[in-house]
Protein backbone atom coordinates (compact mmCIF):
# COMPACT_ATOMS: atom_id res chain seq x y z
CA UNK A 1 0.00 0.00 0.00
CA UNK A 2 2.37 2.74 -1.19
CA UNK A 3 1.17 5.93 0.40
CA UNK A 4 2.79 9.31 0.78
CA UNK A 5 3.01 10.54 4.35
CA UNK A 6 2.05 14.09 3.43
CA UNK A 7 -1.32 13.12 1.97
CA UNK A 8 -2.68 11.91 5.31
CA UNK A 9 -4.84 14.57 6.96
CA UNK A 10 -3.57 13.42 10.34
CA UNK A 11 0.09 14.06 9.47
CA UNK A 12 -0.01 17.65 10.75
CA UNK A 13 -2.51 19.80 12.64
CA UNK A 14 -2.56 22.19 9.68
CA UNK A 15 -3.66 19.45 7.28
CA UNK A 16 -6.45 18.38 9.62
CA UNK A 17 -7.60 21.98 9.98
CA UNK A 18 -7.59 22.46 6.21
CA UNK A 19 -9.66 19.28 5.82
CA UNK A 20 -12.11 20.55 8.44
CA UNK A 21 -12.43 23.92 6.71
CA UNK A 22 -12.98 22.19 3.36
CA UNK A 23 -15.73 20.10 4.94
CA UNK A 24 -17.31 23.19 6.45
CA UNK A 25 -17.30 24.91 3.06
CA UNK A 26 -18.90 21.91 1.37
CA UNK A 27 -21.69 21.81 3.98
CA UNK A 28 -23.14 24.97 2.48
CA UNK A 29 -24.35 28.08 4.24
CA UNK A 30 -27.64 29.33 5.57
CA UNK A 31 -26.37 32.92 5.36
CA UNK A 32 -25.57 32.78 1.64
CA UNK A 33 -28.27 30.23 0.87
CA UNK A 34 -25.66 27.80 -0.50
CA UNK A 35 -26.75 24.16 -0.54
CA UNK A 36 -24.42 21.40 0.63
CA UNK A 37 -22.34 19.60 -1.97
CA UNK A 38 -23.09 16.00 -0.99
CA UNK A 39 -20.64 14.49 -3.49
CA UNK A 40 -17.70 16.46 -2.07
CA UNK A 41 -18.84 15.83 1.51
CA UNK A 42 -18.81 12.09 0.77
CA UNK A 43 -15.29 12.35 -0.66
CA UNK A 44 -14.03 14.28 2.36
CA UNK A 45 -15.62 11.88 4.84
CA UNK A 46 -14.19 8.92 2.93
CA UNK A 47 -10.75 10.58 3.06
CA UNK A 48 -11.14 11.03 6.83
CA UNK A 49 -12.10 7.40 7.34
CA UNK A 50 -9.30 6.06 5.14
CA UNK A 51 -6.65 8.28 6.71
CA UNK A 52 -7.90 7.52 10.22
CA UNK A 53 -7.86 3.77 9.60
CA UNK A 54 -4.38 4.01 8.08
CA UNK A 55 -3.11 6.01 11.06
CA UNK A 56 -4.65 3.64 13.61
CA UNK A 57 -3.28 0.61 11.79
CA UNK A 58 0.18 2.17 11.79
CA UNK A 59 -0.05 2.93 15.52
CA UNK A 60 -1.25 -0.59 16.28
CA UNK A 61 1.61 -2.11 14.28
CA UNK A 62 4.13 0.02 16.19
CA UNK A 63 2.64 -1.07 19.53
CA UNK A 64 2.91 -4.73 18.54
CA UNK A 65 6.61 -4.26 17.81
CA UNK A 66 7.31 -2.98 21.32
Amino acid sequence: MGRKKDTNIFSTPQRLKKWALDLSDECGSVLTNTPPNIRNIDKLVEKFVNDYNYSMDKINQEQVKT
